[in-house]
């Protein structure tokens, strides 16, 4: 039987490769003509092996020429959920070649069926199929798909498949065809063209993206996407990825365009750019060194500020490409309205108790003037030494950084500093005390804009001072599927002080070359309420509760000497406060304030819920007031879902201070087994956007935008 499981095996048409394994035979009858060398297998014949299980109601095998026949229902099954059905079966040993009549074919990680009135096999990796219908949807014999492709004759060969007289249909309606399309298959990465993007705009006009996928190894991949504007000219974008491992990946994205319209201030900041050559090259790379040490890059370099919210669609526009950067890196981009992309190379090493990072940034100027002012660390160190014991009590960490800041303009130069502390660990009781002494030395070269060069230094220390103290008590809790609950209250005091030192005459490359005279005492209360929950795997714990107060008093501002009779000190900071409430997975809650105790009151608050299957399926609202900033803001989200198949889902922005909408948006999405629509309206003050995307399973999506000025 060990020559019939080979043939057997090799009559599947879709996963050639496998090789020969032991197998068992079961039938109501099984015959073997040792004159004629033919073995018969009649009535329920199921023949499996390590990688097939195959049914069969007759098979029949002749030894002298080779040929195994299947007479159906003939079905083979794989242990990945794979199968193929078929009304029966032949294959040739000797060639290679077989075949299989009205034939099925399901492959269920792409969820991809193929109906064919027959498939032939006409050697390695070289298959025919005739009158094929391919689709992710369900194919049955009364009911066409919601959507398929039809093709009157299919080869597969190398990889490739190539169709002749396709058409693609909805149901029973065509709605297009091609005499001739080539694809790959039996690969999990396809090469070839991507479905197509049609886009429209006033400013940009109607236009066409075709992109083109290239797959040449499985670890990397190049994509080109060629979008044509009628009112701007070829947008060219391209993408090159890998993965080698988990600590050697990277992806580079460049856009290019010669733009053909001039700006009339597109997003009225008052700025006009008058550059035609726009372009926005991004880039992160991961590459492992060794398991302590890596190397990175993040290259973010782009011509103009206004390019990122022109266009913002497609896979390469910044929204998408945030979001996969994030995915893959765990880092994604900074704000697109800022006034520079910050590019940035470093090697990074750790040790048990110690972290080396050696680098350089390169920060660019996106606005029309000013990159020559733009200063920059073009070589760094950071050796960063953790906390660890010294003798007794005492505990050391220490921090060196090392800078070259550049600029064509301005003052420039070499920065050192180096900030040891020593920490006394003394817990008295219940008491948790702490105190650290911190010696901060800076040292500059400076090159002065003026020509002329210079040394200086810079010393200052700190003393902080803590001692907190926890209290806690457990409770037995057996309601809501909880099964304990613990309450705990930290109140603290910190005492901090650092001296006045003059610093007019260093330059300021960093915040920190003015650190100001301090000396306060903060105090606070956090509280948490703690439950645990048991299950299966074992008890799970997490705050339900979490509320925190803190507040500072100021010293040196208590014993300043008011600059006029009527004006008071006020050594009271204001008052901070966070209450959050959060669930394993229904409920999220968090309100934050800010109090002041000189007349303004509350000055800042923001409120965020979020809930999960409560009435809605999800549920967003966020709300945001500052007094000082002239900020009031509500957000909101919600989605529903209707039955099996419907989504309602809507957004919405409003400045309360203005009574204005920013942003509103409102959609519905139908989902099925193998396709999806969506179709949303969205309003903002400069315009209206109706948008559809219909995206089929395993194929991709098409959609189109519609905007209307106000």
């Amino acid at each position: 039987m060990k020559t019939v499981s080979a043939v057997l095996l090799l009559i599947i048409l879709f996963w050639p490769g496998t090789g020969k394994a032991a197998w068992r035979i079961e039938a109501r009858k099984l015959i073997i003509y040792h004159d004629r060398r033919v073995a018969l297998a009649e009535g329920q014949v199921v023949i499996s092996g390590k990688d097939l299980t195959i049914f069969a109601t007759k098979a029949r095998y002749e030894m002298e020429t080779k040929r195994l026949y299947l007479w159906g229902p003939v079905k083979i099954l794989t242990p990945h959920g794979d199968w193929l059905k078929g009304r029966w079966a032949f294959m040739d040993l000797r060639s290679g070649e077989g075949e299989i009549g009205g034939a099925l074919l399901f492959i269920r990680k792409d969820r991809v069926r193929v109906r064919a009135r027959r498939m032939r096999r006409l050697g390695e990796d070289h298959y025919l199929a005739y009158q094929a219908i391919i689709t992710t949807c369900e194919l049955t014999c009364k009911e066409s798909p919601p959507w398929s492709f039809h093709a009157r004759k299919v080869e597969i060969r190398g990889g490739h498949a190539r169709a002749r007289w396709v058409s693609f249909w909805v149901k029973k309606l065509p709605l297009a065809a091609s005499p001739y399309v080539s694809v790959a298959v039996k690969t999990r990465r396809k090469s070839g063209f991507l479905f197509p993007r049609l886009v429209s705009g006033s400013r940009t006009g109607v236009g066409i993206e075709v992109p083109f996928f290239l797959a040449p190894h499985d670890s990397f991949d190049f994509t080109v996407y060629p979008l044509w504007l009628s009112r701007r000219g070829l947008l060219f974008s391209a993408e090159a990825r890998w993965r080698l491992s988990e600590t050697t990946r990277g992806i580079i994205r460049y856009r290019y365009l010669h733009d053909r319209l001039k700006d009339d201030d597109y997003n009225r900041d008052g700025i006009v750019r008058g550059n035609r050559t726009r372009y926005w090259v991004v880039a992160k790379i991961d590459q492992g060194i060794s398991p302590r040490t890596d190397l990175h890059l993040d290259l973010d370099l782009l011509s103009d500020r206004d390019f990122l919210e022109e266009f913002p669609g497609g896979a390469l526009g910044f929204p998408a490409s945030h979001r996969s950067f994030l995915e893959w890196f765990g880092r994604g981009l900074e704000e697109r309205n800022q006034r520079y992309r910050t590019s940035r190379l470093w090697l990074s090493h750790r040790r048990e108790n110690t972290y080396l990072e050696l680098g350089g940034v390169y920060r660019d100027w996106v606005l029309p003037r000013g990159q020559s002012t733009v200063l920059s660390p073009l070589a760094y160190l950071h050796l960063f030494s953790m906390t660890r014991p010294l003798f007794g009590p005492f505990t050391f960490s220490g921090n060196l950084e090392t800078a070259y800041w550049y600029r064509e303009e301005g003052a420039r130069g070499l920065r050192l500093n180096l900030a040891p502390e020593l920490t006394l660990n003394l817990p008295v009781g219940p008491f948790e005390n702490q105190a650290t002494y911190r010696l901060i030395h800076t040292r500059y070269a400076v090159d002065w804009d003026n020509g002329t060069t210079e040394d200086l230094t810079r010393t200052l220390y700190e003393i902080e001072a803590e001692t907190a103290l926890e209290l806690y008590r457990v409770y037995s809790f057996k309601r809501w599927k909880l099964s304990g609950l613990r309450h705990s209250l930290r109140p603290y005091i910190r005492y901090f002080y650092r001296p006045p030192k003059n610093q007019d005459d260093l330059p300021l490359f960093v915040s920190e070359d003015r650190l100001p005279p301090a000396h306060y005492l903060e105090y606070g209360l956090l509280q948490f309420l703690t439950v645990r929950k048991d299950s299966p795997m074992g008890p799970r714990y997490w705050d339900l509760v979490r509320f925190k107060l803190s507040q500072r008093y100021d010293f040196r501002e208590a014993a300043r000497s008011p600059a006029s009779a009527g004006e008071e000190r006020r050594p009271f900071s204001n008052l901070f406060g966070e209450f959050e409430l959060r669930t394993l997975s229904r409920l999220s809650l968090r309100y934050d304030w800010v109090y002041n105790f000189y007349g303004l009151g509350l000055t800042r608050q923001q409120l965020s819920l979020s809930t999960n299957k409560v009435l809605l399926d999800s549920f967003s609202l966020s709300y945001q007031r500052d007094r000082l900033r002239r900020v009031k803001q509500l957000n909101l989200s919600v989605r529903k879902g209707l039955g099996n198949h419907l989504v309602l889902y809507g957004s919405l922005s409003r400045n309360l201070l203005r009574s204005e909408t920013s942003s509103a948006r409102m959609g519905i999405i139908f989902h099925n087994s193998c396709y999806t629509v969506d179709i949303s309206l969205g309003v903002t003050p400069e315009d209206t956007r109706f948008s559809f995307w219909v995206n089929l399973l395993g194929l991709g999506g098409y959609g189109r935008s519609f905007t209307r000025g106000p």
